[in-house]
């Protein structure tokens, strides 16, 4: 990689989610935002619980800022904006959140970060419900509100972030425990653009930056912004300001491997931030190494040099689901998050290639262990993540259903491996060498051996990659079903195989498994993934004119006919399945 020093004005901006993550009492978690439920004691701020944040924050601050980013993320704006409306508890509530927030802000300034603030389009409760009706004037101008209100109160925030395609999750009483909510409100490329141009005029008044996040999950119109060329001039065509930032996800889908860089990065004239991902979600929230630095550099050669190329964001907390309690740079932090983390922006300022920012970490990290031995595990670990936890034949095709880019990883979401029907056929439909799938994934899964001996030269904690190997040998026993002959001695060896991990690792990966066909032919198949299925991103005639107008209207038959062969996660957790349809 080039060697050539960074565009003074860049930002690098790390979330700051890990901080405040310390007192969580919940089994599952959600990590898209701060959970402010467990800062509070009986409906206000707990003090001891704030001072630990802090304290927290300062290590944390510290961290990140050596490594050379220069911002970092707050959430967020629905709990430091009070309105007339509000209750007198409430607006007591936003008070104390207002102060302590003076404080964690004068924490990041004083070690060179700058602040962002976090919000959705639109954050919400029952107040603000009837103060609106739910209705865009009303709520566009509230919204507008808030941010002069912060801007005026808070000097020292540089901006806001923007999420408006994704929103908590549909179960708002599971999903998160205090007065805030958030809801879908955009939904045309048109309303998109109303918003941002609105809005803009409160940016430019207090010179302040507005970053307005392109990840949609494909509901309504809108929902292909973040990979199509015509929403997205929809959206952003013809605004004009240097106080607008687009910020996108590397590639068309999420965080996950055998993608491309986005081509929309590329689109229009206004700066752009390009999204990270070190705490990879999909790939074991760090309890095993699962190094994103390959991809990332080839990424960020073909970026780094473009002129509206404004900087990155790299969340190394933030995302999805799950068991794993791990809190970088913090209690009982991932060395392999902490590596993508600082490989990541080592690449991006300092303009380092991938190895050499791997052996400046391991000189820094584990002075005891020798650089070229952690380079070698690093490349092992590498190949193995592509070939057994993805299946190359499928993860490298491209597949869109509706607006939506079929992600490259099927069988594992979040902290849940999926092995049943519906997988089976989706991946019979799509891979042709089912054999060699089976045989490739036993031959990676013997690497973890090689990667565990390594790690003991490298004086690195074993039992990682004990836990690594048994989890990768569940995936590799699941493309026996996948792919082979079924039988009824096969399922009743998964069911061992996962009966066994689950009692071994009872904070391990959610095994879920249910062998039963699906109600449906196998012709009739065919001609759905025909029909619903397409191999590029383009819509088809039948895309406009039938999927996307009539499948939401049976997804409510589908979803009763197979309920019980849906998952409680897929319909409850984040925004459901069902957003997807929208």
């Amino acid at each position: 990689m080039s060697g050539r020093p960074e565009t003074a004005d860049r930002l690098y901006i790390i979330d700051a989610l890990a901080p405040f993550c310390d007192s969580l009492s919940e089994k599952t978690v959600n990590w898209s935002k701060v959970p402010f439920g467990s800062l509070e004691r009986d409906h206000t701020l707990d003090p001891s619980i704030c001072r630990r944040v802090e304290e927290q924050l300062r290590i944390y601050a510290d961290r990140v800022a050596e490594l050379g980013f220069n911002a970092v993320t707050l959430d967020d704006l629905a709990h430091l904006s009070c309105f007339d409306f509000y209750p007198e508890s409430l607006k007591a509530k936003i008070d104390s959140y207002r102060a302590w927030y003076t404080r964690l802000i004068e924490i990041c300034r004083s070690r060179g970060l700058a602040v962002f603030i976090t919000t959705d389009i639109m954050f919400s409760n029952d107040y603000i419900f009837s103060a609106t009706g739910w209705r865009d004037p009303p709520l566009l101008h509230l919204l507008g509100r808030s941010l002069r209100r912060l801007f005026r109160r808070f000097d020292h925030v540089k901006g806001v972030v923007f999420r408006l395609g994704e929103s908590d999750g549909k179960d708002i009483r599971k999903d998160i425990r205090e007065e805030f909510h958030s809801r879908l409100v955009i939904r045309t490329p048109s309303q998109a653009r109303r918003y941002i141009a609105t809005l803009l005029g409160v940016f430019e008044k207090y010179d302040r930056l507005m970053i307005v996040r392109t990840w949609t999950l494909g509901a309504f119109k809108v929902g292909d912004l973040m990979w199509n060329p015509r929403t997205y001039r929809g959206a952003f065509g013809g605004i004009d300001s240097d106080r607008l930032v687009v910020s996108h996800k590397y590639g068309d889908t999420d965080f996950q491997r055998y993608l491309d860089l986005n081509p929309l990065l590329f689109e229009g004239n206004t700066r752009k931030i390009v999204e990270f991902q070190t705490r990879r979600e999909y790939e074991g929230f760090g309890e095993f190494p699962s190094f994103a630095g390959y991809d990332y550099e080839r990424f960020i050669e073909r970026i780094k040099e473009h002129k509206r190329f404004a900087g990155a964001m790299v969340w190394c907390q933030t995302g999805g689901w799950s068991r794993f309690r791990r809190l970088t740079f913090l209690k009982d932090s991932s060395v392999w998050n902490e590596l993508n983390t600082a490989v990541t922006i080592a690449m991006l300022r300092r303009g380092l290639d991938a190895e050499g920012a791997i052996r400046e970490f391991c000189r820094r990290r584990l002075p005891a262990s020798d650089p070229e031995l952690f380079v070698r595990l690093i490349r092992l670990s590498d190949r193995v993540v592509e070939r057994l936890w993805y299946i190359p034949e499928f993860s490298s095709r491209t597949l869109y259903f509706r607006r939506t880019r079929v992600p490259p990883l099927l069988w594992v979401f979040w902290d849940r491996v999926l092995i049943n029907h519906a997988v089976r056929v989706t991946l019979r439909r799509f891979v042709q060498g089912r054999r060699e799938a089976i045989r490739d994934g036993y031959r990676a899964l013997y690497r973890i051996r090689e990667m565990k001996r390594l790690a003991r030269e490298l004086h690195l904690e074993e039992d990682q990659f004990d836990f690594q190997y048994d989890t990768f040998k569940i995936l590799a026993i699941a493309r026996e079903y996948f792919f082979g002959t079924w039988s009824p001695g096969l399922g009743e060896r998964i069911e061992r195989e996962a009966r066994a991990y689950e009692e071994k690792y009872p904070q391990g990966f959610v095994i879920e498994r249910d062998f039963s066909p699906l109600r449906i032919g196998k012709n009739l198949l065919e001609v759905v993934f025909g029909l619903c299925v397409r191999t590029r991103s383009r819509y088809r005639l039948i895309d406009t004119l039938v999927i996307i107008r009539f499948t939401g209207w049976f997804y409510p038959l589908v979803k009763n006919w197979q309920r019980r062969r849906m998952p409680e996660f897929a319909r409850r957790q984040a925004m459901g399945i069902q957003v997807l349809f929208k």
